[in-house]
């Protein structure tokens, strides 16, 4: 009866302090997806679900069309995301999830949360696959490219931008053409290059 009459004085307590708090105690994972994506309902539209479900197609994940709707779909594909990233599969955009999820988003390979093409063929060239022109467009060309790139690298070369092959291609975003001639110091600067 004593454990019964603490437990009670404890969700009591917790209730002052509001349903949220509450929610994160009771259900940890919940919590923090309420925290990143903020308060929604099953079947109505959330501008952040949608952030969400844009990243997971991204990666190549199923998730229908972007519609800014939390269902089925994109539950099991936050759940495969996060096996394929290796962390604990709570099904929920948790902080580990999210933290991965703009991780990716804030790096050379993303523009305003969706794949940037453009960066992505410059990441082919600088890898030794060029797509042909940086146009931002995807044909043949980049799809050719990003299969022997795939290859290349062991990954299932199937032409598609998934997590894997996006993980790979973004070392190549930021480093020079495999072709690029170091410049030479004039010896005028301060050694810290």
């Amino acid at each position: 009866m004593q454990a019964v009459k603490i437990l009670l004085c404890f969700i009591f307590c917790l209730s002052l302090m509001g349903c949220d708090r509450l929610y994160a105690v009771l259900h940890k994972p919940g919590g923090e997806e309420r925290a990143n994506l903020g308060a929604f309902e099953f079947n109505e539209y959330n501008a952040r679900v949608e952030e969400v479900q844009k990243i997971l197609k991204g990666f190549g994940y199923n998730i229908g069309r972007p519609d800014g709707k939390f269902g089925a779909s994109t539950r099991e594909a936050v759940a495969k995301f996060q096996a394929d990233e290796g962390i604990k599969v709570t099904r929920f955009v948790d902080k580990a999830t999210w933290g991965l999820m703009q991780g990716y988003v804030q790096g050379p390979l993303f523009k305003e949360g969706a794949v940037n093409i453009r960066a992505v063929q410059k990441a082919l060239a600088r890898a030794g696959f060029p797509a042909g022109k940086a146009d931002g467009q995807w044909g043949k060309r980049t799809h050719q490219a990003i299969k022997q790139f795939q290859a290349s690298q062991g990954l299932a070369d199937d032409g598609y931008l998934g997590l894997k092959t996006i993980k790979v291609l973004q070392s190549y975003a930021a480093k020079p053409p495999a072709s690029a001639v170091p410049v030479e110091s004039d010896g005028a600067g301060s050694g810290n290059n």
